[in-house]
C-alpha cells in the first residue's frame, strides 16, 4: 500500500501541508500564490475522491515557487503601460517618493521581512 493511500495521510499530512502553504503565503505575501492557493484545494480534494496525487503535487509545487519568486504581480494602478519596477522597502526618501509618483519605483513600505520581491508588475 502506497503512503498516498492510507487515513492518516489524507487525514493529517495532507492538512498539515496546507497549513504551512498558509503560512508560507502570510510570511511571503505574493498575489501569484494566492491564486494557487484554491487550486490546490481544489486539487486536494480531487484527491480525497480519487486518491490520484499528480495534480496536486504539480500545484503545490508552483505554489512554493510562486509564494518565493523576487517577482510578483501588483494590482494597484500606476501611470503608463504595464511593466516591471523595483520594488523599494524601508523608509522612503524624498527622491524614492518623487520615482514612485512618476511610476518608476513601487514603495513597499516601512516593514522589512527579508523576502520581498524584488520587481513588481504595475499596470
Amino acid at each position: 500500500m502506497f503512503l498516498t493511500q492510507t487515513k492518516f495521510f489524507k487525514a493529517f499530512i495532507c492538512p498539515v501541508l496546507f497549513l504551512s502553504c498558509l503560512i508560507i503565503l502570510h510570511e511571503s505575501y505574493r498575489a501569484t500564490a494566492i491564486v494557487l492557493l484554491p487550486a490546490l484545494i481544489v486539487s486536494y480534494v480531487h484527491f480525497l475522491r480519487t486518491a490520484r496525487t499528480k495534480l496536486m503535487r504539480l500545484i503545490f509545487v508552483a505554489f512554493l515557487v510562486a509564494a518565493f519568486l523576487p517577482v510578483d504581480v501588483s494590482l494597484e494602478n500606476y501611470p503608463g503601460p504595464p511593466r516591471f519596477v523595483p520594488l523599494v522597502m524601508g523608509l522612503p526618501t524624498a527622491e524614492a517618493v518623487a520615482h514612485e509618483r512618476r511610476g518608476e519605483v513601487m514603495l513597499g513600505g516601512c516593514i522589512v521581512r527579508g523576502n520581498e520581491p524584488r520587481w513588481v508588475l504595475v499596470w
